[in-house]
């Protein structure tokens, strides 16, 4: 709605807009907030639900039993009180006596029966606590590993949710959620009840006291729930920022560059005052917050002094009889199960901001639904069920890029624009061009990892795009090195090879590390991290060739295209080149494509095609397009007057 807006009706007169009244503004503030609030709380349902439906079932029944219980015994109290004197004057026979044996028996009841279901609903909390953090982090994983894209992932606001969620994990990973909501709902259903005896002394009484509680409560709940929303907010940059800094200081990775740049006091300094600044400002905004709890305490005051003024009157005026006002008074107090309830109203205040954050992003990432393929232009080969020598036949998977065009979000301009590229089932491609060319970005959109803006991506004539990419194996120049066995940093690439140690090895010979298994005390059980018991690192060529082993393990598992976007670049030009021509050599029956600013180490593949532009520059064998004398031709040149120039100048040190 526009302020103080200058607007015309249909008569064309202009009238001025009034501001909507600040009533109505409050109004609409509150309801949202409850409708924010409903929907964490069916969030934290939902999730708890999962985690366990019967256990939830259980838990709740027990939850609703102690609440109810402290009324009980209250009840009884009073019974005890009111049979108490007769049953002194006539004796334990008397009916009074009964009556107050009765009362005690069920006092005692009362507070054994709070032991044990306390006793019970601890345990069950507890249990299921623990499926409780397993669901949560199963929505979380899923959500993320199940993208059809890696695009959303790179979102710096779903980025800032992640971070936030592990904040929330690193304070108590999620494992006293069902204990703290258990103690918040007890104490809330013992409120109820007690709010319910109340109404039998004085009808407006429990409104009065409900309102002063619940005004401090809301004014406590806004004071955790702003905290909150500041470190998701937060979470999503500075606090983040803070983080990443605390970890270059404290993990090996960064540890040598810190130490001979002598960048500790930067680190140090800089930690700190990212981290203060940070929470300066949640700090400010809990200030702001706080002068609704000093007004609220206030509130409550005047409510239970007008409560008890009028029990006191009942009493003196109305002739109120002990027992009634041991029952009312009790009752009066036990409605402070609305109010504050500390540390754990704080945590689930916190567990309910963080299970909302867990759907809303089980929501924003869930996948689309795949793009329906295009007619083929012929029917696709049938998929592979049969096996040849114990393997999957290999069948390459051809590929067709029509009109793609992609850019990035913040860039005014495409990387690709309109490209058009042909790859038939089996040839080995080689894919050149200058850095930012858009090379890597080619491979990325044939992977299935971002969608291309325009222009449509084929793979096996047309067929399930889905089903194709099954069958694809990548290493890119920034593969991921595992911090797991060996076994399972090879047979990643095809997971049915993990207890094949034939197999391993021959994927593992053939990328050259055949030495690797000799030199890790543990073989295959060989943790490749120094920061686990027993584990070991590897030097950057020999994680290459244990990348490279997990390439070949995914054709040994039946992949129809191989891709090699620059994996080899820590080799030199000899290795890059006899590495690239073995590569080749080995996955023949597969349709190949390699990735490499090294045109040496290409020029062995069947085609080799350059980008620039955002669109194929030029296409053919080494031998054509050094014939053609284009952009191919002079960079190779170039390269190999460096490299005989560096040849060179390392025969004359060696003499």
């Amino acid at each position: 709605m526009r302020d103080n807006a200058d607007v015309r009706d249909g008569t064309g007169e202009e009238h001025t807009s009034r501001p909507e009244p600040a009533a109505r503004q409050r109004s609409t503030r509150w309801l949202a907030a409850r409708r924010t609030s409903l929907r964490r709380w069916c969030a934290l349902g939902t999730l708890l639900w999962r985690a366990g439906r019967w256990r939830t079932a259980g838990l709740a029944a027990l939850i609703l039993l102690k609440g109810l219980l402290p009324t009980g015994i209250v009840l009884a109290t009073g019974l005890l009180a009111a049979a108490l004197p007769d049953a002194i004057r006539d004796g334990l026979e008397s009916p009074a006596g009964r009556q107050a044996l009765l009362a005690l028996s069920l006092v005692v009841a009362g507070f054994t029966a709070g032991s044990v279901v306390g006793a019970f609903a601890d345990y069950a909390a507890r249990a299921l606590d623990d499926r409780y953090a397993l669901a949560v982090h199963e929505a979380v994983v899923n959500a993320t590993v199940r993208t059809r894209t890696i695009e959303a992932l790179e979102d710096p606001s779903v980025a800032g949710e992640i971070a936030a969620l592990e904040e929330v994990e690193r304070a108590d990973g999620h494992l006293t959620t069902a204990q703290n909501l258990r103690g918040v709902l007890e104490y809330r259903i013992g409120g109820v009840a007690a709010a319910v005896v109340v109404f039998t002394f004085a009808w407006w009484a429990p409104f009065v006291l409900l309102t002063g509680w619940v005004v401090l409560t809301s004014g406590f709940v806004r004071w955790v729930e702003k905290g909150a929303e500041l470190g998701a907010k937060l979470g999503a940059t500075r606090m983040r920022r803070s983080r990443y800094v605390r970890n270059l200081a404290v993990e090996p990775a960064a540890a040598k560059e810190i130490r001979v740049f002598g960048l500790a006091d930067w680190l140090v300094g800089r930690y700190a005052d990212t981290w203060t600044a940070t929470m300066r400002e949640i700090w400010q905004g809990r200030r702001h917050a706080s002068g609704r709890i000093i007004v609220s305490v206030g509130v409550l005051v005047a409510a239970l002094g007008l409560v008890f003024g009028w029990l006191g009157w009942s009493v003196v005026y109305a002739g109120l009889s002990p027992a009634l006002v041991v029952v009312y008074a009790q009752a009066i107090l036990n409605t402070s199960g609305f109010g504050v309830l500390g540390d754990i109203q704080w945590a689930t205040g916190r567990a309910l901001v963080a299970s909302s954050q867990v759907l809303d992003l089980e929501r924003r990432l869930a996948p689309r639904p795949s793009p329906k393929p295009p007619p083929p232009s012929r029917k696709p080969a049938p998929a592979a069920t049969a096996t040849v020598n114990g393997r999957p036949p290999r069948r390459p998977i051809g590929i067709r890029f029509d009109g793609v065009r992609f850019g990035y979000r913040g860039r005014p301009q495409p990387v690709l624009d309109g490209l058009d590229l042909t790859v038939p089932p089996g040839q080995s491609l080689a894919i050149v061009g200058e850095n930012g060319a858009g090379k890597t970005t080619l491979i990325k959109l044939l992977c299935g990892l971002y969608e291309p803006t325009a222009g449509r991506i084929l793979l096996d004539d047309g067929g399930d795009p889905e089903a194709a990419r099954q069958r694809i194996g990548a290493i890119f120049q920034e593969f991921v090195r595992y911090e797991l066995s060996l076994r399972h940093n090879v047979a990643f690439g095809n997971l049915a090879l993990t207890a094949d140690d034939a197999a391993l090895e021959a994927v593992l010979r053939d990328a050259g590390g055949s030495d690797l298994l000799a030199e890790l005390r543990s073989g295959w059980g060989t943790v490749l991290s120094r920061g686990y018991d027993g584990g070991q690192d590897l030097s950057g060529g020999q994680w290459q060739k244990v990348a490279l082993a997990r390439a070949l393990a995914a054709v040994r598992g039946g992949a129809g295209l191989l891709i090699l976007d620059e994996p080899t670049a820590a080799l030199d030009v000899r290795a890059e080149t006899e590495l690239f021509d073995r590569f080749l050599e080995l996955t023949r029956d597969v349709t190949t494509i390699l990735v490499s600013h090294r045109l040496a180490s290409v020029r062995h593949a069947d085609r080799i095609v350059v980008i620039a532009g955002g669109r194929v520059a030029e296409d053919g064998t080494h031998a054509q397009l050094m014939a053609d004398d284009g952009a191919y031709a002079r960079m190779f040149t170039l390269q190999a007057s460096r490299f005989a120039v560096a040849g060179t100048a390392g025969e004359a040190a060696d003499a």
